[in-house]
Order: C-alpha cells, then sequence, then structure tokens
C-alpha cells in the first residue's frame, strides 16, 4: 500500500513540473482523487538533483595574468560567418596580448591558415617590439593542436597553454 502511494507521488510530483513534496500535499487537500496520505516527504528524484546543481564560478586568478608585454598571449578563430568578406574570408583569428589587451585580427579563408597568421603575428611584434612572446593561450581547437604547431612554437621557445573543453571561461579574454 505504501509503495503504490509513494509511486503515485512521484508521478504527482512529476506531472506538477517537479513540484516539492510538501506543496503537493497541499495541493492534495484542495483537489479530489489524489491520495498521498502515506507519502515520504523526502523522496529523492534525480531530475529535481540535477536541475538544481549550480556550476561554480570560474574566479580570475590573478596568478595567472601577465605582468608584462607578450608574456602571455590569448587567441581564438571565430566562423564561419554568414555573409563573407570582400577577399572571401568567412573567419578571423584574434590574438590578445593580456597585459595591455591589444588586440591584432586576421582575416581568414579557411581555419588551416591560422598557422601562417601566427607566424606573421609572431614576426611583426618580433619586428616593432623586439620582444618574443612568453606563452601562447587558445581552447583546443584543431587548428591550435597540429604537430606543425606545436614543433614551431617548441623550436621558438613559446609555451602553449589550453583551456579545457567546453569552458570558454577559462580563454574568456578572447571569448
Amino acid at each position: 500500500m505504501a509503495k503504490s502511494s509513494n509511486e503515485r507521488a512521484t508521478l504527482w510530483h512529476q506531472k506538477f513540473g517537479h513540484l516539492n513534496m510538501a506543496s503537493l500535499l497541499k495541493l492534495e487537500k484542495m483537489v479530489n482523487g489524489m491520495n498521498l496520505k502515506e507519502v515520504q516527504l523526502h523522496n529523492v528524484c534525480e531530475a529535481c538533483i540535477k536541475g538544481k546543481h549550480q556550476r561554480t564560478s570560474f574566479l580570475e586568478d590573478e596568478m595567472t595574468r601577465a605582468s608584462k608585454l607578450l608574456e602571455l598571449v590569448h587567441n581564438d578563430v571565430c566562423g564561419p560567418m554568414k555573409t563573407t568578406s570582400h577577399g572571401g574570408a568567412r573567419y578571423f583569428v584574434t590574438f590578445i596580448d593580456d597585459f595591455l589587451k591589444i588586440t591584432h585580427v586576421y582575416l581568414l579563408n579557411a581555419k588551416g591558415e591560422v598557422f601562417e597568421k601566427f607566424k606573421a603575428y609572431k614576426a611583426l611584434l618580433e619586428n616593432q617590439i623586439n620582444m618574443k612572446i612568453k606563452t601562447l593561450r587558445s581552447d583546443k581547437g584543431g587548428q591550435f593542436v597540429s604537430k606543425k604547431f606545436d614543433d614551431f612554437l617548441h623550436e621558438c621557445g613559446i609555451q602553449r597553454q589550453t583551456s579545457a573543453l567546453y569552458t570558454p571561461q577559462q580563454n574568456g579574454v578572447t571569448e
């Protein structure tokens, strides 16, 4: 008898959009045909637990911020865009210095051009301000994680940092 009453309570709980059991008992007094007298008030509903679960916020860690120019460069690719540029580009890549937030944007016809644009960006900075990039931070997009790209960064002494999948908060400067 108690088992069928609990099953009925679970069904009503689901039908009323996962209403809590205390409110269901109040509702029972107003509605004919609901018999929830023997219900346990502490039934566990997996959907309610998942729905109420909160993700902890991402706090900016001051230790990971750059203290000088080119110590940390963020980059990301955006696209494909619905409309193309005059040159036929549907993507763009951004390179952002973490210290001054100076942003360079390069238009791309395809995501595969990111490596060449990074080399151009690096050459521009080294010629203009005579400094070298220390760390490159990006997501784990395929355009950033290639053997050729890794080898180039290793040769230049540039450390690579990648964010965890599906957490744009970790690469927040470019997002």
